[in-house]
């Protein structure tokens, strides 16, 4: 006697616009590596991407009038623009604070700090900030875009952070430099046995 198995139907085809609005929604919903951001990309990774004038009219308004303490780059559809400005009153944790958690970003920081002799200066770092969590089409876009955008931006030091821990790495826990603590000033040999 040849029993009867319950046939399971997949239907991998939408049968109403109401399962297809259903089924496009799921594909829609944000990824755990975006933070809850919808990111849509257009391309960014193909071609060169052209700067917007106000990229360089804001870099020279920071690195000559001292007008701004950061900036923040991002690239658009079809150029690369700027995001925001950081007033001169603005802090490293600001800065920080501004960076995105999931997506790439092209920073300048101007950093002050004092020498070892007690006279105040100050660097201008150039900053691609690629974190850990974003897409390799937002990393690959944001390299190929990284060339023909540096030509806007002459003069500062270059530095790449994908994480906050690296960029205290670069600029120091306060934005101020890395600073050598006394326990690595002393020059004692107790640490080698001669």
């Amino acid at each position: 006697r040849v029993r009867n198995k319950p046939s399971i139907e997949l239907n991998l085809y939408p049968t109403s616009l109401h399962s297809f609005k259903l089924m496009t929604d799921n594909f829609k919903n944000s990824h755990t590596k975006t933070a809850g951001e919808q990111l849509e990309y257009q391309n960014k990774a193909e071609g060169v991407h052209a700067v917007n004038h106000e990229c360089s009219d804001v870099f020279e308004a920071m690195k000559l009038r001292r007008k701004h303490k950061y900036i923040i780059y991002q690239i658009g559809d079809f150029e690369v623009q700027v995001e925001k400005a950081g007033g001169r009153n603005e802090s490293y944790a600001d800065f920080k604070a501004s960076l995105p958690f999931s997506d790439c970003r092209y920073a300048v920081y101007d950093q002050e700090y004092t020498t070892h002799d007690g006279r105040p200066a100050s660097k201008i770092w150039f900053i691609s900030w690629f974190p850990v969590n974003s897409t390799p089409y937002n990393k690959m876009a944001y390299t190929t875009a990284k060339t023909h955008f540096r030509e806007a931006i002459p003069g500062v030091f270059d530095a790449m952070a994908s994480s906050l821990e690296e960029l205290d790495g670069v600029l120091g826990p306060d934005g101020k430099g890395a600073r050598k603590s006394d326990e690595d000033d002393d020059d004692d040999d107790e640490d080698f046995d001669f």
